[in-house]
């Protein structure tokens, strides 16, 4: 995994309790863009690999800011590996029962940043 950027959670931000909650990013090159993760969904290749969708909802960026480039969809989903990889490391979230969960639901994404923020 790349370096992943500093980040910061913005709790404050948070109006609707079946959203994630926003993220800052602090350092490189998207520092002071601000988004949320929306539905995150999983599914596996023929050949066993695991890929990961994910919708984005930027929450403010600069004027013509692309958040479907290749580079800004690569930081995103580094920064949400690294908040799941705590997660799981602080035994705060059971992947064998949560990941299991409805993926339209996206419950399981939604616990996670609710419980890492606390």
């Amino acid at each position: 995994m790349a370096k992943v950027p500093d980040y910061k959670l913005l709790p404050e931000l948070s109006t609707d309790i079946t959203q994630t909650c926003p993220i800052e990013i602090t350092s490189g090159k998207f520092a002071g863009i601000v988004y949320r993760y929306g539905k995150i969904s999983f599914d596996e290749t023929s050949n066993g690999e695991l890929n990961v969708h994910m919708e984005i909802e930027t929450i403010k960026a600069p004027e013509g800011f692309d958040q479907n480039s290749n580079h800004f969809t690569q930081v995103v989903g580094e920064i949400f590996t690294k908040i799941v990889e705590e997660q799981v490391e602080s035994e705060q979230v059971d992947l064998e029962d949560d990941v299991h969960q409805d993926p339209v639901d996206n419950a399981w994404t939604r616990d996670i940043i609710t419980k890492w923020k606390q």
